[in-house]
């Protein structure tokens, strides 16, 4: 797939709005992607199927028409992460959470309120279609954001293995939506 240029516009004034993704964003996610995730690319083709496989998951940052960040989502099994940069295949039929598979934003949509204004979005269609607990990889040094969003660290051995392809600072967490009122 083509590199689509992406503008960093500055959307601090909080005017951009988050809007369910479609197949037709999938050049502006892969952009966003490759400038917010350069030390951990994927495969266009990855974060389409994931697109593909949850669209109800998936959502795009918009402002004036132009894309400035993203967030791909969907049902997997907890304590299971899968490796960065691989297609899934299907969404288990076992699955027992709901997966944030990444949230990227650009350099001018943060600070804006954007990222936790997703999480609430993830955690509704999570809650919407049964499940009661988040889960996701942080990193880029994101786990402090993350823990304002309500997640928190989850050591288990088995983890480390899995973490390995995204990085030496990554750390799985997860978020109990059971009686939590903030999302």
């Amino acid at each position: 797939m083509p590199l689509l240029k992406v503008n960093e516009m500055n959307v601090t004034d909080r005017s951009a709005h988050w809007r369910p993704a479609i197949l037709a964003d999938i050049d502006a996610i892969y952009g966003i992607q490759c400038i917010v995730h350069a030390d951990y690319p994927e495969a266009c083709e990855v974060l389409l199927e994931r697109l593909e496989l949850c669209p109800t998951g998936c959502f795009v940052l918009e402002k004036d028409n132009v894309v400035s960040g993203y967030v791909l989502s969907h049902p997997w099994r907890r304590l299971s992460p899968p490796p960065i940069d691989t297609r899934l295949g299907v969404i288990p039929a076992d699955a027992d959470s709901w997966y944030l598979h990444d949230l990227a934003l650009l350099r001018g949509t943060r600070g804006s309120g954007a990222g936790a204004k997703v999480a609430g979005l993830i955690a509704a269609q999570a809650r919407r279609d049964g499940y009661q607990t988040l889960a996701l990889v942080s990193v880029n040094g994101s786990q402090g954001f993350w823990e304002r969003q309500g997640f928190s660290m989850r050591r288990d051995e088995m983890l480390a293995a899995k973490l390995s392809t995204y990085g030496d600072d990554a750390v799985y967490m997860e978020h109990d939506l059971a009686g939590d009122a903030r999302f």
